[in-house]
């Protein structure tokens, strides 16, 4: 049985919450995202953004179709938010995406109205369904299936944009030497950087990439980039 809450001192490092002036906080509902990497929506719109000053207050700006996450209506308070995802609020006309911050603390960007039309997917494996079928698995839990003739061009840790709108893929951006890359763990998270090269390791190991800012170079395994773009990242506030 999935606990209702969480103790505040043993909540992930990745949440910004005051830690000792209350005992609980709610617990993520599982779903795409681990709860490492998720935010309850009640602590997004109590904690984060102000909106609403306790649970009941919450729960009411949730009920009137209010928040949208994903293109899509929340109305559950526990509803996990996580890396990438995209909120919207129509009636203050803001819009945000979940990102880490260089302290590796999970934190809102404003984005702008045409960015928050679509979403960054991350493909964190392939897999073959009944009838041959390719299915794609995304990082925040979702998939697809893609016809077998296209399939070869989607490969695992490259980036896709999704439509809200029809749930389609406009953008297509490979996970190769050249791509602008977000780092999302490790001594270097939060900072965008370009991939120079990828080292293929033939053990049990995870692949390590070696990624150059600014004239520097420093390495990282690659469960730990996000691609987010080639000549320029797709989303402006990844600078």
């Amino acid at each position: 049985m999935t606990k209702r809450h969480l103790k505040r001192l043993s909540a992930p490092r990745s949440w910004k919450i005051e830690r000792k002036a209350h005992t609980w906080v709610v617990r993520p509902k599982p779903g795409g995202h681990s709860l490492k990497d998720s935010l309850p929506m009640l602590h997004i719109l109590r904690g984060m953004l102000g909106y609403a000053d306790n649970r009941r207050e919450a729960k009411r700006i949730l009920n009137e179709g209010k928040v949208l996450v994903d293109g899509k209506v929340v109305k559950d308070i526990k509803r996990g938010v996580g890396l990438m995802d995209v909120i919207e609020i129509p009636v203050t006309k803001q819009r945000f995406v979940v990102v880490v911050d260089r302290s590796g603390v999970l934190t809102l960007k404003e984005i702008k109205t045409t960015e928050a039309k679509s979403k960054l997917l991350s493909i964190a494996n392939k897999s073959i369904v009944k009838g041959g079928r390719v299915q794609l698995n995304f990082h925040d839990g979702r998939n697809m299936l893609v016809d077998s003739e296209t399939a070869g061009k989607y490969g695992v840790h490259d980036t896709v944009t999704l439509s809200f709108k029809d749930q389609s893929i406009k953008h297509h951006v490979k996970y190769e030497a050249g791509a602008l890359v977000f780092v999302t763990r490790g001594s270097h998270r939060g900072e965008i950087a370009t991939i120079k090269e990828i080292n293929k390791i033939r053990s049990p190991m995870p692949n390590v990439v070696t990624l150059e800012k600014d004239g520097n170079t420093f390495r990282t395994i690659e469960d730990y980039v996000f691609v987010v773009g080639k000549d320029k990242p797709l989303l402006s506030v990844m600078k």
